[in-house]
C-alpha cells in the first residue's frame, strides 16, 4: 500500500521541480500574457499552431454533424467521447460523461473499511488507469489500494460510489521524469459491477488540442472527498516543449493524478503538482514567511499549477519495453488507440488528411509543420485551408467498424524466399556495406532480418527506418481475394520482435506532418496473396507494420493524389508500383522486388516537439523477373530505379519496360553505393541493358 508520508515527500519534489520550470519561463510567459491581455486566447501561439487548432476543431464539429445524421462509425464515436457531447449537447452533460472514468484513489478496497482518499486517477483504456508516479512509484505501492468511482453528489446526496481493486501485477508502467504511472484495474468491483460500464478517457497523440489563454478544466477528488469540477480561474498560461503545461486552474490536496481537459472536454494533461512561490530555494507561505511541513499545504502560497502533456505521455509510453508478453500486448493496444481522432474524421470526410496552412502563391514549396519540401519538375501543389465536402459519409460504415487482423504467430512467418521464381533462378537479398554496418539493428552482433508473410526486411536502427526489403510477388488471380475495405480499416502497429525505439511510429512525423503519407515500401497489393483467405488477409495486414513504413509526400506516394490539392498530377512512386502490377498481370505473374529508402547523410530534418526526424528524399526499387531466353529457357533480368520525392511526372505506360520511367533507370552499382548496400553479383549480371 502507498505510504502517504512518502507520497508527500515525492510530491514536494515535484512541486519544487515545477517551480524551477516556472521560474525559467518568466520572460517568455510575461510576453505571452501581454499578448493575451491585448488580443485574447491564442494570440501568444504561432500562426501555424492556431491554424492547426482551428482545422482540428472544424473536423470535430463535422464529427458532431455526422453523429447527428447517424453516419459516424460507433468505434470513432466512442473514441471522441465527451468532446462530441460538448459540441452537440449541454456542457454539463459533457462534464458528467467525462467524469465517469475518474476515480478517487483510496487506502483500502475492503468494503467493511471506511477508506481514506488520497489521490485521483482515470481510466485511459479498458482495465488501465493513469495517475502520477509520485502516487504509485512502483507496483508494490499500489498493493491493497482501491479505485473509487462515482463518489459524488447526486439527487439523493453524496453517493458512496463503486470501488475496484488495483491490479499492478496485471499491468504497471511508471515514469519518474514525467511523473506518471499506468496501472491495471480489476474488471469487476468488489460489489459486482463491471468496470466496462464506466467508459474511458482516451488519450491522444495530438498536440493541437488547446491554445494559450484558453480554459483548462479539471475533474478531481480534492482532500480525498467527493468529485469536484474546477472550471473557474482556469486559464492555460504556458506550453512547455519539455512536456508540461502551466495553468491557473484551482486544485486542492488530493488532486494529484486528475485529468485536465480543454473547454471541449478533450484530455490535454495529467495534473501533478501545484507551483509554490519559491524565494532563495524556500517555499513561501500566504503571508510571506518561509514555509515548513508542519504548517500544512493550505499555508503554501500557490501561484499556478502544472500538468504533464498527454501527448508527451503517449510518446514516452511508445518507448517502453515490457518483458511480459501479456503486458506488452496491452501496451500495444493502448498505443494503437491514441491516434488523433481528427485524422480519422478527415479520412472519412475527404479520403485524405487535412491540408496544412501555408502561403498562397508558392506552389513549389510545401511547408509541413516546420519542415519544408522543395520540389523540382512538373508539380503544382496548392497549399492552404482545404474546405470539407458538403456531403457526409459514403456507405462504408461496415468496413469502418472492422479493423485489420494480424497473425499473432510471428514464429510462423517464412519471409522472403530467394528461389521464389523457380527454374533454378535465385534473387538474393542485399548485404549492408561495411561503412553502414554500425547503423543496423542487430541481435548478438548480427543484423536481424525480420520475416513477414511473403517479405523480409532489415532495420537501420539509427534512422528508425528499414534499410532494405525484399518481397515475393504473385499476381495470379487464383491467389487473390478480398479488398482493402473488406480487410477492414487500416491500422499500423509496431513489430513486437524489436524495440520501439528503432521503429518510426505515428507521433514522430506521420501525425504532425499532415501532408506526409505512411508510405509502404513493400506494397500492400504486392504482398496480399495466398492459397487461402486467411493467407492473403494476414499477408495484407503484415505490410502495415511500422518497420515497412517511410515518410512519403502524398503527391509522390499516391498513384492518384487529391486533385483539389495537387492538381491533375500522378504520384510517381504510387504510379510506378501500379505500373509494375499491371505488367505482371499481363504476362508472367511472378516477380521479386527489392526496395528501400536511400538513407543519406544529408537528408533534411524536421522538428516536431521532442522528435527530430531525418526523412528520406530518394527511394530505390529493383524489379527482378524471369524472361525467356533461347529455347524457352527462363533467365533472370533485373531493372533498377531511383525515384525522388522532388519529382512528380505524368501517367505511366502499359507495357513492362522502363517506358516513361527510363529517366529513372539507375545502374544497380549506383543504387548500392547511394543506399549503403551490396547487391549479389547475380543481380548485377542480370541487369537489363538499354539498347545502344
Amino acid at each position: 500500500m502507498a505510504s502517504t508520508n512518502l507520497m508527500a515527500d515525492r510530491k514536494r519534489e515535484m512541486m519544487l521541480a515545477a517551480a524551477q520550470r516556472w521560474s525559467a519561463r518568466g520572460e517568455t510567459r510575461q510576453a505571452a500574457l501581454a499578448a493575451l491581455a491585448q488580443f485574447g486566447p491564442g494570440s501568444a501561439d504561432s500562426p501555424m499552431k492556431r491554424a492547426h487548432y482551428q482545422a482540428r476543431q472544424d473536423l470535430l464539429a463535422q464529427a458532431a454533424d455526422l453523429r447527428a445524421a447517424g453516419q459516424l462509425p460507433r468505434v470513432l464515436e466512442r473514441k471522441i467521447g465527451a468532446t462530441l457531447d460538448f459540441l452537440s449537447q449541454a456542457p454539463s452533460e459533457a462534464a458528467r460523461t467525462a467524469g465517469r472514468p475518474v476515480a478517487r484513489i483510496v487506502t483500502s478496497v475492503d468494503p467493511q473499511i471506511e477508506a481514506e482518499g488520497f489521490a485521483t486517477g482515470f481510466l485511459i483504456h479498458p482495465g488501465l488507469l493513469l495517475t502520477n508516479w509520485h502516487v504509485f512509484p512502483d507496483a508494490a505501492s499500489a498493493s491493497g489500494c482501491g479505485l473509487n468511482f462515482l463518489h459524488e453528489e447526486g439527487e439523493r446526496g453524496l453517493q458512496v460510489g463503486i470501488t475496484f481493486a488495483t491490479d499492478a501485477d496485471g499491468f504497471f508502467v511508471s515514469n519518474e521524469e514525467l511523473d506518471f504511472a499506468v496501472i491495471g484495474v480489476a474488471p469487476t468491483a468488489v460489489t459486482g459491477e463491471s468496470l466496462a460500464d464506466l467508459g474511458v478517457i482516451t488519450p491522444s497523440e495530438a498536440t493541437s488540442k488547446i491554445l494559450t489563454g484558453q480554459a483548462i478544466d479539471i475533474i478531481q477528488y480534492p482532500d480525498g472527498g467527493a468529485k469536484q469540477y474546477a472550471t473557474r480561474n482556469n486559464r492555460l498560461v504556458d506550453i512547455l516543449d519539455e512536456g508540461f503545461l502551466h495553468y491557473e486552474t484551482d486544485t486542492l490536496e488530493g488532486s494529484s493524478g486528475s485529468p485536465a481537459f480543454s473547454a471541449a472536454w478533450e484530455i490535454v494533461a495529467l495534473h501533478h503538482a501545484g507551483i509554490p512561490e519559491v524565494v532563495n530555494g524556500q517555499i513561501m507561505t500566504v503571508d510571506g514567511k518561509p514555509w515548513s511541513e508542519d504548517m500544512g499545504d493550505d499555508q503554501v502560497k500557490w501561484i499556478a499549477n502544472e500538468g504533464i502533456r498527454i501527448s508527451a505521455i503517449v510518446k514516452a509510453l511508445a518507448k517502453v519495453e515490457l518483458k511480459d508478453p501479456s503486458q506488452s500486448a496491452r501496451l500495444r493496444e493502448l498505443l494503437q488507440s491514441t491516434t488523433d481522432p481528427a485524422d480519422e474524421i478527415s479520412r472519412i470526410l475527404t479520403g485524405t488528411a487535412p491540408a496544412e496552412p501555408g502561403e498562397a502563391g508558392a506552389p513549389q514549396r510545401l511547408a509541413v509543420a516546420g519542415a519544408t519540401f522543395n520540389f523540382t519538375g512538373p508539380v503544382t501543389i496548392n497549399v492552404g485551408a482545404a474546405g470539407l465536402p458538403a456531403g457526409l459519409v459514403p456507405d462504408t460504415q461496415a468496413a469502418l467498424e472492422k479493423s485489420l487482423r494480424f497473425d499473432p504467430d510471428y514464429a510462423s512467418r517464412k519471409g522472403y524466399q530467394p528461389d521464389f521464381l523457380g527454374s533454378g533462378i535465385a534473387v538474393p537479398v542485399p548485404a549492408v556495406a561495411p561503412e553502414r554496418d554500425a547503423e543496423m539493428y542487430k541481435v548478438d552482433g548480427k543484423i536481424q532480418v525480420l520475416p513477414y508473410h511473403h517479405y523480409s526486411l532489415a532495420m537501420n536502427a539509427r534512422r528508425r527506418l528499414q534499410m532494405w526489403s525484399a518481397v515475393n510477388v504473385d499476381f495470379d488471380p487464383t491467389l487473390r481475394g478480398g479488398s482493402r475495405t473488406g480487410f477492414g480499416t487500416d491500422r499500423w502497429i509496431g513489430d513486437p520482435r524489436i524495440p520501439a525505439q528503432v521503429q518510426m511510429e505515428e507521433p514522430m512525423i506521420y501525425g504532425p506532418a499532415r501532408q506526409i503519407d505512411r508510405g509502404h515500401i513493400v506494397r500492400r497489393e504486392d504482398s496480399a496473396w495466398g492459397a487461402t483467405p486467411q493467407d492473403y488477409e494476414y499477408s495484407n495486414s503484415d505490410t502495415f507494420h511500422w518497420t515497412n513504413c517511410t515518410p512519403q509526400h502524398a503527391a509522390f506516394n499516391r498513384a492518384s493524389p487529391p486533385s483539389t490539392r495537387y492538381g491533375k498530377r500522378t504520384g510517381l512512386w504510387g504510379a510506378f508500383e501500379s505500373y509494375v502490377q499491371a505488367s505482371l498481370q499481363k504476362d508472367g505473374t511472378k516477380a521479386c522486388i527489392l526496395a528501400g529508402p536511400i538513407l543519406a547523410e544529408d537528408d533534411p530534418v524536421a522538428e516536431y516537439g521532442h522528435f527530430s526526424v531525418q526523412y528520406p528524399i530518394r527511394f530505390w526499387k529493383i524489379v527482378a523477373v524471369p524472361v525467356k531466353a533461347e529455347g524457352d529457357r527462363l533467365v533472370l533480368q533485373t531493372f533498377g530505379f531511383v525515384m525522388s520525392q522532388k519529382d512528380v511526372v505524368d501517367k505511366f505506360g502499359i507495357e513492362f519496360a522502363p517506358g516513361q520511367y527510363e529517366r529513372y533507370r539507375t545502374p544497380l552499382a549506383e543504387i548500392a553505393s547511394a543506399a549503403g548496400l551490396v547487391f549479389d553479383p547475380v543481380l548485377i549480371e542480370a541487369e537489363h541493358k538499354p539498347a545502344a
